[in-house]
């Protein structure tokens, strides 16, 4: 599908049976993967015939559904005319690939306070309490397709992620502009999870990728510090991160395995095999 996404943005036109043949699947295969896609990138689709609808990415007025775009295209790593020449300086939404579970209305409301640098209010529900909140917010970031809003909050000055899924009765401040300084900017972009501290001290990680999953871990970051370390001549690769807390990384390392190794730090390798351990022995008795 990656693949598939960068010969669109290269603006080619793609026909349904004759890409089936090429990637070796069946046509009704690259149908569904279109219409996903879809979701994310407008496309006109003519007898079989994909390409980007070109009118729908120079839609000036829709600034919620560029941002979209744009993010996806950041992500994969695509860097194309259209979007080069968009008035859009900086990462709005982050982390994106699919855009599931995403409260358009309230994003959109969300993304409108932070282009337009207004303060912004509202109710935040936990399992045991409810508290009123006043942020400026600066960013909207999906990971595991629960989306967070990335803020400032008066609360205790800090910089904190927000699910949007406990985000109540949210207003705009209309004629209260933000007062976030560039320290607060640059520590919401040093956000790499919601597990990520800039406090707590960076860990190291080392995997080797077998081919079966380097090709696809070429496009597809287990993390966004992810960096291709040494690529061997039978298609494996080392790949290298920095993270600050293990969840960062290891639920999407077990999303690969088993082709994928952890070779440092030790301490997690062991805490992995523990937890495979476990999971195997709990499911074994479940099944008796």
């Amino acid at each position: 599908m990656l693949d598939i996404v960068r010969r669109l943005y290269a603006f080619e036109r793609l026909q349904s049976v004759k890409i089936a043949m090429e990637y070796g699947v069946n046509p009704k295969t690259i149908s569904r993967d279109m219409k996903s896609i879809h979701e994310s990138i407008p496309l006109v689709n003519k007898k079989g015939v994909w390409h980007l609808d070109m009118d729908a990415l120079y839609t000036s007025d829709d600034n919620f559904s560029h941002s979209l775009l744009a993010a996806f295209a950041h992500n994969v790593e695509i860097k194309v005319e259209c979007l080069e020449r968009s008035n859009i300086s900086k990462d709005l939404i982050t982390f994106a690939l699919e855009y599931k579970n995403l409260p358009k209305k309230l994003g959109e409301e969300m993304l409108r306070c932070i282009t337009e640098k207004e303060q912004c209010s509202f109710s935040y529900a936990k399992e045991h309490d409810t508290s009123q909140r006043r942020v400026d917010p600066i960013k909207l970031y999906v990971e595991n397709t629960r989306w967070y809003l990335v803020a400032r909050d008066y609360k205790d000055d800090g910089i904190k992620t927000f699910l949007l899924a406990n985000i109540r009765s949210f207003k705009r401040l209309a004629g209260e502009e933000q007062t976030l300084t560039p320290k607060m900017m640059a520590k919401a972009d040093e956000i790499k999870s919601v597990w990520s501290s800039s406090s707590q001290k960076p860990i190291s990680i080392k995997l080797y990728a077998h081919p079966e999953a380097a090709r696809y871990l070429k496009d597809i970051k287990l993390h966004k510090s992810q960096k291709i370390f040494d690529e061997h001549c039978d298609g494996s690769a080392e790949l290298h991160y920095v993270i600050t807390h293990k969840l960062e990384i290891l639920p999407a390392i077990k999303s690969w395995l088993p082709y994928i190794h952890i070779m440092e730090p030790k301490w997690l390798q062991e805490e992995l095999l523990e937890s495979l351990q476990t999971y195997q022995k709990e499911a074994s008795e479940a099944t008796r």
